[in-house]
């Protein structure tokens, strides 16, 4: 089934800020429910998990730019979904690169710098709904 978006909310993330928090934090001002996100831009800093199924957890690696550099976004994606208890849950997922190295996974934290361009697309409730596992 098809579901037509009901909004799309541009966002400017100014330097220092913390991601996926900033992110939850528009969504509850806009009074979001469930939607994509798309982002791209920079970061200082962050924690990258992979999950080992095996193990059922993450490994997470930590990346610092220096003084220099820029974690590159490209790009940052994911959802974000209000759950049945009205916690917001964001996922996230980025590709960054710089120039001693690339990383992609499960975007944990991120310090933003200089700054982001996220796009938020709203569907709705639609989103809970289908990714059900999320709603605790």
């Amino acid at each position: 089934m098809a579901y037509s978006p009901r909004g799309l909310y541009p966002l400017r993330i100014e330097k220092g800020v913390i991601i996926p928090d900033s992110i939850a934090r528009a969504v509850s001002e806009r009074g979001l429910r469930g939607g994509v996100v798309i982002a791209i831009g920079g970061l200082s800093y962050a924690e990258i998990g992979v999950y080992d199924r095996s193990e059922k957890k993450y490994h997470v690696g930590v990346y610092e730019a220096r003084e220099d550099e820029t974690l590159e976004a490209a790009p940052i994606v994911g959802n974000y979904l209000v759950t049945s208890r009205g916690h917001i849950s964001v996922h996230l997922h980025a590709n960054l690169a710089w120039r001693r190295d690339r990383v992609a996974g499960h975007l944990l934290k991120g310090v933003v710098d200089p700054f982001l361009e996220v796009f938020l697309l709203e569907v709705g409730d639609v989103v809970r709904e289908v990714f059900f596992h999320r709603d605790t």
